[in-house]
């Protein structure tokens, strides 16, 4: 059973954040999924709704930047300790991320060998693999999304844990500095150059940039957790704002008014945090929460082998028959990231958070 343990939340502190974590993860999966399931043009309301799910992404922007708030203010005081921090993301981040790109560069290497997989050029870059091994694909350094194209998140992640100390210097000013900022970088955003591509579609170019007003929106969210914490029903803002968002997103809003949304839906979840821990539906959600990253990493080989190579290639389903084949593996996706999350995830970042202490102890 010490080799299963059940799934616990990391904190009682933010159960409705956790719900939105799990329930944002599986929103990605159907978005990516979607070419499969609106395959034959049947469920155009359907088909209208999920597009609007990529930008759940930016709401996981805002909890990551609400979270670093929670933990690490005050904290990365020394060169060394924000070495530390690093070194943990890293060990949190790095193995899963390595080891699917290893899983597409396999993809690749079928394809080459004439094995039935892909060569698409563009996707499989060979120059790109050390920009991904190295985290920064998603700071214009690649021409496309490559390898596990989803990872470009990550990416974008890890430009902002490298910039942290920079971003608690602005937090450090006052709630006016960090909310003038926040706004500043989200308006420049809009009033970008490149009028065929809004940021909030930005993912290997200058996804990290993409990323900045949400994070920011995050530790401004921490910074006001009290007066949030006052807002009445708030858990039940937080489910409210979720539905409108996916109403708005069935009527073709503007994606701008949606990330507002997005926004909203996420400093929803903070107020409802900060009002104390509460039972329902976020409890019961929040322990699934430790499978989001697994499920987001793990699920484009599930589309790639699974669905296209099994399912489409090899079966020849379509139809109704393929959409059942695709809601197994939103199924089936949930155990796998378990396995992958007690089973890899956790054992190589403990190693990788272990290098080096025991030469530091010894001296």
């Amino acid at each position: 059973m010490k080799a299963f343990p059940p799934l616990k939340p990391d904190s009682e502190d933010m159960l409705h954040l956790d719900a939105l974590r799990i329930v944002g993860a599986l929103m990605i999966v159907v978005f990516h999924f979607n070419r499969y399931i609106n395959l034959d043009g049947r469920w155009p309301v359907a088909d209208d709704m999920i597009k609007g799910f990529s930008l759940i992404v930016d709401l996981f922007f805002l909890i990551s930047g609400y979270v670093m708030a929670a933990i690490y203010t005050g904290r990365l005081t020394s060169w060394s300790k924000y070495g530390t921090f690093l070194k943990k993301r890293v060990a949190r981040l790095g193995p899963l991320h390595w080891a699917t790109m290893l899983v597409f560069i396999g993809v690749w290497a079928a394809g080459v060998l004439g094995w039935g997989g892909d060569v698409d050029p563009k996707r499989y870059d060979l120059a790109c693999i050390a920009p991904n091994v190295l985290f920064v694909h998603a700071w214009h350094t690649c021409h496309s999304q490559t390898w596990n194209f989803v990872s470009w998140a990550i990416s974008a992640e890890m430009g902002l844990y490298l910039a942290l100390p920079l971003l608690f210097w602005i937090t450090a000013r006052g709630r006016v500095v960090t909310a003038l900022v926040a706004v500043a970088s989200f308006v420049l955003l809009l009033l970008n150059p490149d009028g065929e591509m809004p940021f909030h579609q930005w993912t290997w170019n200058f996804g990290v940039l993409r990323a900045v007003p949400g994070f920011l929106l995050g530790m401004l969210a921490f910074q006001l957790r009290a007066p949030l914490g006052k807002l009445p029903f708030a858990r039940f803002w937080m489910w409210g704002l979720l539905a409108v968002f996916l109403v708005a997103s069935t009527l073709r809003i503007e994606r701008t008014l949606l990330l507002l949304i997005v926004y909203a839906l996420g400093l929803a979840g903070v107020a409802a945090d900060a009002a104390g821990p509460q039972g329902g539906i976020s409890r019961r959600l929040a322990p699934w929460a430790q499978l989001s990253f697994s499920l987001y990493l793990l699920h484009p080989i599930a589309l790639k082998m699974g669905i296209n190579w099994v399912g489409v290639a090899a079966w020849g389903l379509n139809g109704d028959a393929l959409r059942l084949w695709v809601l197994f593996w939103v199924l089936a996706l949930i155990p796998l990231a378990y396995l992958s999350l007690v089973l890899f995830e956790r054992p190589a970042r403990d190693w990788i958070s272990g290098l080096g202490q025991k030469r530091a102890r010894a001296h």
